[in-house]
């Protein structure tokens, strides 16, 4: 367990403490449909189980997702603050993308969505 997970399961466990919030749809329009978008599940599940940042390239290839629509998918990731870009004054240019604290609090509906799978195969 490194130093950030406790702070990340205490923050998760406060989210979660108090009671379930009704759940409106058209308030959270925006949100499902950028969860709805192709290719957003996989590569926010992607980010939530990495301790790394991660590359364009490492994204692509692990994933197979045509470039152009990972670049999109990774711009309106950030735009929504579930992933941080960092570039690199470097030659080749070197960008990473790390997950921000609302892909890691995601980590618990990823574990449960797989189960559901599992269950309901």
């Amino acid at each position: 367990m490194t130093d950030s997970e406790p702070e990340q399961n205490d923050s998760l466990a406060a989210m979660l403490a108090g009671p379930t919030p009704e759940i409106d749809v058209e308030e959270k329009e925006e949100l499902f449909d950028l969860f709805g978008r192709a290719h957003v599940i996989p590569i926010l599940n992607e980010f939530a189980s990495a301790s790394d940042p991660r590359r364009f390239t490492d994204l692509r290839s692990r994933l197979d997702i045509p470039p152009t629509t990972l670049t999109e998918r990774l711009q309106e990731l950030t735009d929504a603050d579930f992933i941080t870009r960092r570039s690199y004054d470097e030659i080749p240019p070197r960008v990473e993308y790390s997950a921000t604290e609302k892909t890691t609090d995601l980590v618990p509906m990823f574990e449960y969505l797989c189960r559901w799978a599992v269950y309901h195969q």
